[in-house]
C-alpha cells in the first residue's frame, strides 16, 4: 500500500512545489492529477526539479491522471494522453482512469484504455466514481480495471465497493479520505478516543482507517506541514474493533454528486 496526493488544490508554481518537495522528504511518490484540475503541466516540472534535487529517477515516482467526460465525447484518447504526456514530460504514466463512467462513451474508451496499456504507454487502468453496479459491469470486459478511485471516508464506508475490490483483485484509492474533515468526523467521541489513546490527530486515525480496510488515500493539501502529519502512521495500526467503530460512523454521505455530472450506466 503507498499514499497518494492529489494536485487539485494547490495550482501555483511556489506553492505546489513546497508541497511536492514535502511529500519527496515523506515517502509520497504517488501524484494524482487530471484535465480538469489544469496542473498537469504543473505537476511535471515540479516533478522533475524534485526528483534532480532528491536524485531520484522517473521511476522512483507515480503519475496518475484521467480521461475527462468532455474528452470521452470526442473520443480522441490516444491524442489526449499523448498530450498529457507532452505536458508533463514523460514518456509512460503508471495509471490512467475514466473520469465519470458517461454510458454513452464508455465502451470505445475502455477499448482505448486498453490499447494504451497492451502498448505499455499506460502501466495501470482504471475508472473513477463507480458503484459496484459499475464494478460488476467493468469486469466483464475483456480486460477488466486494475484500479478503482472513489470518494469514500468514514461518512461512506463503501463496504460493498471494497468486497468487489478485493474479490477482483482490484486496488481501490480513496479520494476525499478526510470527507474535508467534516464536523460528524472531526467531533465524534470515538474517533477522539482512539486519537488519544495512540497520541495522533484525527487525521492520522482516519487515514490509519483506510489503510486498515483495504484503500490508499488520496488526499489533497496546501500544506506541507500535513504531510508531514498524515504521513506519520506507520507506528500504530487500528484494532478490528476499532476499525469496526470508526466503519459505524457510516451514513452514506457524499459530497460530490455523480448524479450532477455522470447518470452512470
Amino acid at each position: 500500500m503507498y499514499f497518494g496526493t492529489g494536485v487539485s488544490s494547490c495550482k501555483d508554481y511556489e506553492g505546489l512545489y513546497q508541497v511536492i518537495r514535502a511529500c519527496m522528504e515523506n515517502g509520497i511518490r504517488h501524484f494524482d492529477t487530471a484535465p480538469s484540475y489544469g496542473t498537469e503541466a504543473l505537476l511535471g516540472s515540479i516533478l522533475k526539479e524534485t526528483a534532480r534535487e532528491f536524485k531520484m529517477g522517473r521511476e522512483s515516482y507515480l503519475i496518475q491522471t484521467k480521461i475527462d467526460s468532455w474528452q470521452m465525447q470526442e473520443g480522441k484518447i490516444e491524442w489526449f494522453v499523448d498530450n498529457a504526456m507532452k505536458k508533463m514530460d514523460v514518456d509512460y504514466l503508471d495509471s490512467l482512469f475514466i473520469h465519470w463512467p458517461i454510458p454513452d462513451y464508455m465502451d470505445r474508451t475502455w477499448e482505448a484504455f486498453i490499447r494504451l496499456h497492451q502498448k505499455g504507454i499506460v502501466k495501470r487502468i482504471g475508472v473513477c466514481n463507480v458503484r459496484a453496479r459499475h464494478i460488476e459491469k467493468m469486469c466483464r470486459y475483456k480486460e477488466p480495471p486494475q484500479l478503482v478511485q472513489i470518494e469514500r471516508n468514514p461518512l461512506r464506508t463503501c463496504i460493498e465497493e471494497i468486497t468487489l475490490c478485493i474479490q477482483y483483485g482490484m486496488e481501490i484509492q480513496a479520494y476525499s479520505p478526510l470527507c474535508k474533515m467534516d464536523q460528524r468526523i472531526r467531533d465524534r467521541a470515538i474517533i477522539k478516543e482512539i486519537a488519544a489513546r495512540y497520541s495522533k490527530s484525527i487525521g492520522q486515525v482516519v487515514l490509519r482507517w483506510h489503510l486498515d480496510t483495504g484503500a490508499v488515500p488520496v488526499f489533497t493539501t496546501k500544506k506541507p506541514e500535513r504531510i508531514r502529519e498524515y504521513t506519520d502512521i506507520f507506528d500504530f495500526k487500528l484494532s478490528q474493533q476499532e476499525a469496526d467503530a470508526v466503519s459505524s460512523l457510516n451514513e452514506n454521505y457524499k459530497m460530490y454528486l455523480e448524479s450532477c455530472i455522470c447518470p452512470g450506466f
